[in-house]
């Protein structure tokens, strides 16, 4: 939450700005597979993981709260790492779903 004061027409005014708040889930970054598994429009995981973060991003700013609830990766804890960087949430609360096994 942020606290803005100032001059509204010679009143003091206090503007509150709250960061929304997200729920998202089963991205299956890095997970070839669920490509075909679930019909996904995407020739390859390089594809389909710019386009799925590029959509987050252009969504869930910096100041946000994200919850992502479950198969967030596939890969060992480096590629959890990268992948977790190239979002631009700062607030993101992971909730393990059957594919996150290295996350936890």
């Amino acid at each position: 939450m942020v606290l803005l004061s100032d001059q509204c027409e010679g009143h003091s005014c206090i503007i509150v700005i709250m960061a929304d708040t997200w729920f998202t889930s089963d991205f299956h970054l890095g997970h070839f597979n669920i490509i075909r598994y679930c019909n996904r429009p995407f020739a390859d995981t390089r594809e389909m993981d710019e386009v799925i973060v590029d959509r987050l991003n252009a969504l869930v700013k910096p100041n946000d709260t994200l919850y992502f609830l479950g198969d967030f990766c596939l890969g060992k804890h480096d590629s959890v790492a990268a992948y977790r960087n190239r979002l631009a949430c700062q607030t993101i609360h992971f909730i393990d779903g059957n594919h996150d096994k290295t996350t936890r």
